[in-house]
């Protein structure tokens, strides 16, 4: 409902004052209105178990969508821009110069407000959706915040080329926003492994599992929405039982999971035969050490 109210006064307000400045930050409340739709639709649909046509669940319906969204907010920079430039060739008065300020700040501080509540949930959930939704109102109080200083500007100096100059800048900083956001979706769109930060954590993991792991190898990652995917080979005893192996995934995956939550592990076993530099002695049946 905040979203509505701010869409619908700004854009009232940017038509009647005849700041382009104004208008344009109702057409951003316009995709924030558009992105808290979408992902309301998106997470449910990504949220639903794997079936038979997606057994690795649903989770890339979000990725898409938070690349829609992306992609939508640079059409709208690109649109923002263009009305920009058409003010600075012909510079207009602004009109209710009072109620465009009041109207800008107010939906700064609300802005704000709703940023704050979708950037706890998108950390909370790692939803890429609701992240994206973050982003769109964190771009709202940054150019609310520019819009204002220069409304107030104008207000004192009667310089109406400040009007389109915040046209430019809220198009650059949208622009800025979406294509990292872009190249983010479709990083998990074609799998690409995990960050770096995360890999290394993994691979820490890895190397204090338990005891019975000789050596872990051939790492690989990627994430659809808000599910990471980790598979690896993993080298134990070659004279350890089928069960106590079984143990020792259990335990590795439980330590991924705990840092992880909601990670799909997969993990290949190898007997130790194939890695003599790992294990080159004779082991105990019952507890698969190296003898």
């Amino acid at each position: 409902m905040a979203t509505i109210a701010l869409t619908v006064f700004k854009v009232g307000v940017g038509v009647a004052s005849q700041s382009v400045g104004v208008l344009s930050e109702g057409i951003h409340s316009f995709l924030d209105l558009l992105s808290a739709g979408v992902a309301f639709f998106t997470i449910r649909a990504a949220g639903k178990p794997a079936d038979h046509d997606h057994p690795y669940g649903h989770g890339k319906i979000e990725t898409l969508s938070s690349l829609l969204e992306s992609v939508l907010l640079v059409v709208a920079a690109a649109w923002i821009f263009w009305e920009g430039w058409l003010h600075w060739q012909n510079p207009e008065p602004i009109q209710h110069e009072g109620l465009a300020i009041a109207t800008i700040f107010i939906s700064m501080v609300v802005s704000y407000f709703m940023y704050r509540h979708n950037r706890g949930a998108a950390d909370l959930t790692e939803s890429s959706a609701i992240h994206v939704n973050a982003l769109h109102f964190l771009a709202d109080v940054v150019a609310s915040l520019g819009v204002l200083v220069g409304l107030l500007l104008m207000r004192w100096t009667g310089w109406l080329w400040i009007d389109p100059l915040m046209a430019f800048g809220i198009a650059a900083y949208i622009a800025a926003i979406s294509v990292k956001q872009v190249k983010r979706a479709i990083g998990e769109l074609t799998d690409t492994q995990l960050p770096a930060s995360e890999l290394q954590e993994l691979r820490e993991i890895l190397k204090s599992g338990p005891e019975h792991v000789l050596e872990a190898h051939d790492l690989r990652s990627r994430k659809g929405g808000a599910t990471r995917y980790v598979d690896f080979h993993l080298v134990v005893c070659k004279n350890m039982t089928v069960s106590r192996s079984h143990e020792v995934c259990d335990d590795l995956e439980a330590r991924i999971l705990t840092r992880f939550p909601g990670s799909s592990v997969t993990i290949h076993v190898e007997p130790c035969e194939y890695h003599q530099s790992t294990c080159h002695e004779p082991c105990r049946h019952s507890g698969g050490r190296k003898s």
